[in-house]
């Protein structure tokens, strides 16, 4: 569904968002291919694992912002539990979890500080009020 998102939308999805799994494989080139299993076609590449899986989450939080200009919400994390691997996949496959960085998300979205804390007030994130004390 295709939609313009109020800010507190925006902030409740962004603050929803899991880690996502993804699946870390040996390139038959060297190095490592990233391949999400929730983000059809979104692959990425490093020459190190420490590489390839910072560009995978470079990668995931570039598909999140594009889904949420898009007006579209961002798929839900698959639960890793559930995935299994492929007898196909190298020797040294593995699954990863990746997380989107928020903080580049509530910038390019331009979600100033204080904008998020009254949105994740409104959301009810800070727990209930508690009364002033007693004297």
């Amino acid at each position: 569904m295709r939609k313009k998102f109020t800010k507190q939308e925006l902030v409740r999805i962004i603050e929803g968002l899991k880690e996502y799994p993804a699946v870390l494989m040996p390139a038959p080139e060297g190095g490592f291919d990233v391949i999400f299993t929730n983000l059809p076609g979104a692959r990425s590449y490093g020459v190190l694992r420490r590489s390839a899986i910072r560009a995978g989450e470079e990668l995931l939080t570039a598909e999140i912002f594009s889904c949420l200009l898009r007006g579209e919400t961002p798929p839900r994390a698959s639960d890793p539990e559930r995935l299994h691997a492929d007898e196909d996949d190298p020797p040294g496959t593995e699954l990863v979890m990746l997380r989107v960085d928020k903080g580049i998300l509530y910038r390019r979205l331009g979600l100033k500080r204080r904008q998020r804390g009254e949105a994740l007030k409104a959301l009810g994130l800070y727990g209930k009020k508690t009364p002033p004390p007693r004297h």
